[in-house]
């Protein structure tokens, strides 16, 4: 997820782990890329929690139901179990949960290690 393009970010967490998203190029894309959140921007209609749930939908092909609002541009929804079992990854992205432990030792978008490091406790 591109930095200047995100201004609103959702946690997805399950079993105490956050799911993350990556993306490649191509498969040839030896560049790393960082791993981030889902964000989006609000449209002209509609809440931005509306359009998060549109983006997490569209990203990993997960509906939920509740999005609720951390702090400026953060958000948070669990998953269940049937929303994991249903998650679908697109070409070129890549799609993992990872432990609060984990999270340290990642390439992180700079707009998910500030989320993190304000709201880790979340995960």
């Amino acid at each position: 997820m591109d930095d200047k393009i995100s201004s609103n970010l959702i946690l997805l967490t399950y079993k105490n782990k956050a799911l993350l998203m990556s993306r490649q190029e191509s498969p040839i894309d030896e560049e790393k890329h960082a791993w981030s959140f889902i964000g989006g921007t609000k449209g002209t209609q509609g809440s931005i929690e509306s359009a998060l749930s549109k983006r997490v939908e569209k990203e990993t092909g997960v509906k939920i139901e509740k999005v609720e609002f951390v702090s400026k541009s953060c958000y948070h929804a669990t998953l269940t179990d049937d929303n994991v079992n249903r998650i679908e990854r697109q070409e070129g992205q890549l799609l993992s949960f990872f432990s609060f432990r984990e999270l340290q030792n990642l390439l992180l978008s700079n707009p998910t290690r500030e989320f993190v490091s304000k709201h880790g406790a979340l995960i």
